[in-house]
């Protein structure tokens, strides 16, 4: 018993050798990108095509399987100290050691490398100069992107109350998203694109005010699946570019947004242009004497789209039980991660307020960056893809 917790202790050390190597490469670009395109997307590709054809989500049942053996070890774990059996505690403990610190370096080489590696390519995304747009060609794109936004609304089904009705099934809605990103062709991408997965559970999710979640060690996109959520189309798209190598929450997010912008799909195109319409609005509105051409835009958007919008954002208020519990989380991984925490899903224009006063009695700002998202926009605008 003895030579087994020697060997058990070896182990260990071992493993947690690995992990100080690794963790001490993280933020090295160089090795993150050869993990990243090498060792991540191997794993992923192997165990997408094992899981992918399983319509359930290994990712919940591993969820489920981690608390009931939880629960089981610390009975185990009581159990063993009220009789004393140290040596069988021991053993036990080494063991779970050797679970999770198994599971932490697969993790870490799978996904945590990809949250440090190259920007998006430019073709994908670009930062413009600031004194390179135009104040009308902001409010040209604007209009566009509300006049698609009308097409879209007016080219896909909505129940009585408003909601989005798919005409596909969930797996359909999978080979559409996949068909959309075989017009990825940069190497910095993936070229397999996994499965997504419906979370069972959903209302958990919701309550943990997750939309979804891309699992790497199972090589899963898994989302809170609604068949009349407007945001589907668009939380599975971002869950795809996790596993195509996209880690950083704000790069996902982007490249949904070109993958589904430039879509020919009117129910793939609406769940984008649904989420870029306020982005739109708010570039619009931020420059001095905008307040005519921000209102007359905000009359041409269909009554239709707001009360959707209106519906989901009342669907997603509801869910508040666990909410706070589930973003604490979500915020630590992100920052052990290097990421900042939630506020990197986005990031944020920078502005400086002055004390003039346009015509219409707002102050004038000076923008000194724009939006991740804003930015996205721009140049899907400037390359004719909007």
């Amino acid at each position: 018993m003895k030579k087994k917790l020697l060997v058990k202790l070896i182990v260990v050390a071992l493993l947690i050798a690995l992990l100080v190597v690794l963790s001490s490469f993280k933020d090295n670009v160089a090795v993150c990108e050869f993990f990243a395109t090498t060792f991540a997307r191997a794993w992923i590709f192997v165990f997408g095509n094992i899981l992918g054809w399983i319509p359930i989500s290994f990712y919940e049942m591993l969820l489920i399987a981690v608390f009931v053996s939880i629960v089981f070890t610390l009975v185990l774990i009581i159990y063993d100290i009220c009789k004393g059996k140290w040596i069988k505690l021991a053993s036990m403990v080494l063991t779970c050691a050797i679970v999770v610190l198994s599971f932490i370096n697969i993790y870490t080489s799978t996904a945590s490398f990809s949250y440090n590696r190259e920007s998006l390519p430019k073709e994908i995304y670009t930062e413009v100069k600031v004194d390179e747009v135009q104040y009308q060609d902001v409010l040209s794109m604007a209009t566009i992107v509300v006049d698609k936004l009308n097409a879209a609304y007016e080219q896909t089904e909505h129940d009585e109350e408003g909601n989005i009705v798919y005409p596909f099934t969930f797996a359909e809605l999978n080979s559409r998203l996949k068909e959309e990103y075989k017009k990825i062709p940069d190497d910095y991408f993936s070229s397999f694109t996994p499965t997504g997965k419906k979370i069972t559970n959903n209302s958990i999710m919701n309550e943990l005010a997750l939309s979804g979640v891309f699992f790497a060690p199972f090589g899963e996109p898994n989302v809170a699946y609604s068949k009349m959520d407007i945001h589907l189309p668009f939380t599975l798209a971002h869950e795809m570019a996790h596993s195509k190598g996209v880690m950083r929450e704000n790069e996902a997010n982007l490249v949904a947004y070109y993958v589904l912008l430039t879509s020919d799909d009117p129910y793939l195109h609406y769940s984008a242009l649904a989420s870029a319409m306020n982005s739109c609005l708010r570039m619009v509105i931020r420059y001095p004497n905008s307040l005519p051409d921000y209102n007359n835009l905000m009359k041409t958007v269909n009554s239709g789209i707001r009360k959707e919008l209106s519906n989901a954002s009342k669907e997603i208020s509801q869910y508040k039980l666990l909410g706070n519990i589930g973003n604490y989380f979500n915020d630590l991984y992100l920052k052990l991660q290097n990421q900042g925490g939630t506020p990197s899903y986005q990031k944020p224009p920078v502005v400086n307020v002055t004390p003039e006063l346009d015509d219409y009695g707002r102050p004038i700002v000076k923008i000194k960056k724009f939006s991740d998202v804003e930015y996205m926009l721009i140049h899907l605008y400037y390359m004719d893809l909007l």
